[in-house]
C-alpha cells in the first residue's frame, strides 16, 4: 500500500501546495488586480486631469489669442480710421485752401479794378485841380485887373466930379455975370 499512499499523498501534497499557491495568488491577485486597476485609474485620471489642464491652457491661449487679434484689429481699424480722417482732413484743407486762393484771387482782381478806377479818379481829380488852378489864376488876374479898373474908375469919377464942380462954378459965375448984366 505504500504505492497507494504515494498516489494519494503526493497529489494531496501537490493539492495543498497548489491550494496554498492559489490562495496566495488569489488573495494577492485581487489586491494586485486592484492595484493595477487603481494604477490604471490613477493614470487615466492623471491623463484626464492633464487633458483638462491642456484644454484649459488651450482655451486660455485661444482667448488670449482672440483678445490679441481683437486688440490688433482695433488698433488696425483705429490706424485706418486715423489715416482715413487724415486723408479726409487733407482733402478738406486742400479744398479750403483752393477756395481761399479763389477768394483771394477774386479780391485781388477786385482790388486791381478798384486801383484802376482810383487811378482814373485821381487823374480826373488832377485834371480838375489843374482846371481849378487855371481858373483860380485867371480869377486872381481878373481881381487884380478889376481892382486896377476900379482905381482908374475912381480916378475918372473924381475927375468927372471935379469937372462937374468946375462946370457948376462956371455956370454959377456965368449966371452971376449974366445977372449982373
Amino acid at each position: 500500500m505504500k504505492k497507494n499512499k504515494v498516489y494519494f499523498i503526493a497529489p494531496l501534497i501537490v493539492l495543498v501546495a497548489f491550494y496554498g499557491y492559489y490562495y496566495n495568488f488569489s488573495s494577492q491577485y485581487e489586491a494586485h488586480q486592484a492595484a493595477i486597476a487603481a494604477a490604471e485609474k490613477a493614470k487615466k485620471e492623471a491623463k484626464l486631469e492633464q487633458e483638462a489642464k491642456d484644454r484649459l491652457a488651450a482655451i486660455q491661449g485661444a482667448l488670449d489669442a482672440q483678445k490679441q487679434r481683437k486688440a490688433e484689429r482695433a488698433a488696425r481699424e483705429a490706424k485706418e480710421q486715423q489715416q482715413k480722417d487724415a486723408k479726409e482732413n487733407a482733402h478738406l484743407e486742400a479744398e479750403k485752401a483752393d477756395q481761399e486762393a479763389q477768394k483771394l484771387q477774386r479780391q485781388a482782381d477786385k482790388l486791381e479794378k478798384d486801383v484802376a478806377t482810383a487811378k482814373d479818379e485821381v487823374a480826373k481829380l488832377q485834371a480838375d485841380i489843374k482846371k481849378t488852378q487855371t481858373e483860380y489864376d485867371f480869377i486872381g488876374e481878373y481881381i487884380v485887373k478889376a481892382q486896377a479898373n476900379q482905381a482908374k474908375l475912381g480916378d475918372v469919377l473924381s475927375k468927372i466930379a471935379q469937372a462937374d464942380a468946375a462946370i457948376a462954378r462956371q455956370v454959377a459965375l456965368a449966371a452971376a455975370e449974366a445977372a449982373k448984366k
